[in-house]
């Protein structure tokens, strides 16, 4: 599992290694207001490397009132594998450690937002389970996948921190 950094502050002079990606190939992408994720590429570096990431269970129906509109695709639900964990992403620093006053221990009022799995997870409050399975990914994780937004995302993360 990734460490947290004691100074979470993104350096604009980072530098991220280009996403290699294959002419004809589709990928999958969240949009997450003005940031953009590849979805894809994300998933392909958690197989290789899931031991980096923390996984917990959620409550199915919390989260699913929280991120799933009802605009989803059916035959997409019905495909959807349950047993693959869905992925939440701190998009803004984690609330609980940074001293916010009364904060609950919810990935979601934490700063984390759901960027894959909104079909699983409505699949599972269809079918009445009860919890399923989260990837936690960290921003120090998650950065590497930006494919639009970067530098307003720095900006955005950084100000947060202030």
């Amino acid at each position: 599992m990734i460490k947290k950094q004691q100074n979470r502050k993104i350096s604009p002079m980072m530098k991220r290694e280009a996403l290699t990606l294959v002419k004809g190939v589709e990928y999958e992408y969240f949009l997450n207001g003005i940031f953009k994720f590849n979805i894809s590429k994300l998933n392909e570096y958690i197989d290789k490397h899931e031991e980096e990431f923390e996984v917990v269970k959620i409550d199915v129906k919390d989260y699913y009132n929280t991120f799933v509109n009802t605009d989803l695709n059916p035959e997409y639900m019905e495909a959807a594998n349950l047993n693959r964990p869905i992925i939440l992403a701190e998009i803004a620093p984690d609330r609980l450690y940074h001293s916010y006053p009364g904060i609950s221990e919810d990935y979601y009022s934490r700063g984390y937002n759901l960027i894959d799995g909104h079909h699983r997870l409505a699949k599972a409050a269809e079918t009445g389970l009860k919890e399923l399975s989260v990837y936690i990914v960290r921003m120090e994780q998650h950065i590497q996948f930006m494919s639009k937004g970067f530098e307003a995302y720095v900006d955005y993360w950084n100000a947060k921190l202030e």
